[in-house]
């Protein structure tokens, strides 16, 4: 038996030269929570400040829908508590700079 070598094959590659400029793009994404129930700290996209938000309430769907829930089952008096109980209506969280408002918490 006779051993071969290992074979050599030649190949022709035919390079052409361009000039690439490769430049690094580094972002950086920042995704933003909205604050809930109490006041939070965000970015104001109107005045470009971060501040701690101020909260208020206003009626929502929620508030609504209890008050027509009571309706129904004739709770006639008791049918007006929701628009009294800052936990049923809805959060509104604005800018206590430019008082824009920036986000409505909804409840559901």
């Amino acid at each position: 038996m006779v051993e071969q070598g290992p074979t050599v094959q030649q190949h022709s590659y035919q390079y052409t030269t361009q000039a690439q400029i490769v430049q690094p793009v580094s972002q950086v994404v920042v995704v933003q929570q909205f604050p809930a129930e109490c006041p939070g700290q965000m970015a104001c996209p109107h005045c470009q400040t971060t501040v701690v938000t101020k909260t208020s309430y206003q009626t929502g769907m929620l508030t609504w829908l209890i008050c027509g829930i009571l309706g129904i089952f004739l709770c006639w008096p008791c049918c007006l508590i929701p628009f009294c109980v800052d936990s049923c209506k809805d959060v509104v969280h604005s800018c206590p700079s430019c008082n824009n408002i920036l986000h409505i918490h909804k409840r559901r």
